[in-house]
């Protein structure tokens, strides 16, 4: 065979296993990010959040039932993790822009220091309220990787989850499922 025609085979079977990868991810994506029935650890969408407790940066603790009334985005992260920081801007303006019709929205950092939560978050020009999740509430979710956000609605409800970086359209659409 001419080493050309081995050379262009070679490459067209390489674009079809790549382009063919691609279906299979978004295919397993839009499963894994779907609606109502979607399971993540204990949780399902569609089903009320389970509660969990966390501590709050002065030593307090909290729950997730305690913002029942209220919708609630929940934002898993950690002060090494760069996608976490790369969404902090646009959770923090969504924050101040929606607290007036009810929007809560709370970060869970994972295991790190009460100090150096509040320096980062300082930093980051977070001023919605931030807790240390020792694990029970990432567990109880599901998550395996950060950063993670849940969406809840105001009965306690649910409704979205993403355990990826989210864009504008991705968290704006999800607010719309709770407010």
């Amino acid at each position: 065979m001419n080493p050309q025609l081995r050379l262009r085979i070679g490459w067209v079977i390489a674009i079809v296993l790549f382009c063919a990868a691609g279906v299979l991810f978004a295919i397993d994506y839009s499963r894994w990010n779907s609606g109502a029935g979607a399971v993540y650890g204990r949780a399902t969408i569609g089903s009320p959040a389970p509660d969990v407790a966390f501590a709050a940066l002065d030593g307090s603790h909290a729950t997730i039932r305690s913002f029942t009334g209220h919708p609630l985005l929940i934002n898993f992260f950690a002060t090494w993790c760069v996608p976490c920081k790369a969404e902090l801007p646009l959770i923090q303006s969504r924050y101040e822009r929606l607290a007036a019709r009810g929007l809560e929205v709370i970060g869970l950092d994972q295991q790190e220091d009460a100090p150096d939560v509040r320096k980062f978050a300082r930093a980051h020009g977070v001023t919605y309220p931030v807790f240390i999740d020792q694990g029970a509430a990432i567990d109880a979710y599901g998550g395996n990787s950060i950063p993670m956000s849940l969406f809840i609605d105001a009965k306690g409800v649910l409704q979205a989850v993403h355990i990826v970086e989210m864009s504008d359209a991705m968290l704006d659409a999800d607010l719309q499922k709770i407010l």
